[in-house]
């Protein structure tokens, strides 16, 4: 009997993938673990690559480590993964990837919880921590240039691979270049990736923001008046939970430089806030070092447990 590679990836890394409607979309998440603390993992990226599909596989490194202590829950972003592209055209934005998150917490009756989020989740995550700040005990925030003031460097660390677009090899060089060692984007990883892309609901979402250009004409344009929202929000002190900053030493995409920047803006009105940087890391810093990264979200969630 043949085993399905995915199948296989989550029996050793992952629990079973389980479904939620939120607000009419079949929404994809992974939860496991039954300690007092519950942490909300929330990846990178948006809807509509057609190279590099996101899901919260990602965390296969580090969701069985943190759910011995904790009780976790990963789950697929609006769009991504194997959660179902948005029902209308106006939603292919970042603050309706917020609502579903947000509908996502409500749904699992989460009362508080900690949140990590990474790159494009890691604005996410913040806009979640100033939106239900009451519900936040602490924020994680690794390797946002979404977030971050300036312009992101991925047009042009990442640009033009040199593969056929959707292929492994793409989205394998996409990942490597991402990265501070290339032998890290493991078959598991691409695996995930892969079998994403390869879903109906997943090309919807890459037919609507590329073939369709919503990502032009709505999502970048939104995306932009929502940052500059809550940057604001963040120097006028509005961010009132402990913030950890986690960053790659040699991230090409997002330099430590701009992640400075953002801790310093954060710092200014919340003390318990903190900043560590991951030595021979890229953007990934969970995948390319998961023990130094999950002692690291285990010890401030022990902390700051609510």
């Amino acid at each position: 009997m043949t085993t399905n590679p995915m199948e296989q990836l989550q029996s050793r890394r992952m629990p079973e993938r389980q479904e939620i409607d939120i607000a009419g979309v079949k929404t994809a998440y992974y939860a496991a673990g039954e300690g007092p603390e519950t942490i909300v993992l929330i990846y990178g990226g948006n809807f509509g690559t057609a190279d590099s599909a996101s899901s919260a596989l990602v965390w296969d490194l580090n969701f069985s480590e943190l759910a011995k202590h904790h009780k976790v829950i990963a789950f697929d972003k609006l769009g991504q993964g194997y959660t179902g592209p948005p029902l209308r055209d106006e939603d292919y934005t970042m603050s309706a990837v917020v609502r579903h998150a947000i509908g996502l917490t409500s749904a699992l009756n989460l009362e508080s919880f900690h949140l990590v989020g990474h790159s494009r989740g890691g604005f996410a995550a913040a806009r979640m921590a100033l939106e239900i700040q009451h519900k936040v005990n602490s924020l994680t925030i690794c390797s946002s240039g979404t977030l971050s003031s300036g312009v992101g460097a991925n047009e042009v660390v990442l640009a033009m691979p040199p593969f056929p677009s959707g292929s492994r090899d793409a989205a394998r060089w996409i990942y490597q270049n991402y990265s501070s060692k290339p032998e890290v984007v493991d078959e598991q990883w691409m695996d995930g990736v892969m079998d994403v892309l390869a879903t109906e609901a997943y090309q919807a979402g890459v037919k609507k923001y590329s073939g369709e250009s919503l990502g032009v004409s709505l999502f970048v344009p939104e995306l932009a008046k929502l940052k500059r929202e809550t940057l604001t929000w963040i120097r006028d002190g509005r961010l009132q939970r402990p913030v950890q900053m986690i960053w790659g030493a040699n991230d090409k995409t997002v330099p430590i430089e701009r992640g400075l920047e953002l801790f310093e803006l954060i710092a200014a009105h919340e003390r318990r806030a903190t900043f560590n940087v991951i030595n021979d890391a890229g953007h990934f810093t969970f995948r390319e070092h998961p023990e130094q990264f999950n002692e690291l979200i285990s010890s401030f969630v022990q902390l700051y447990k609510g």
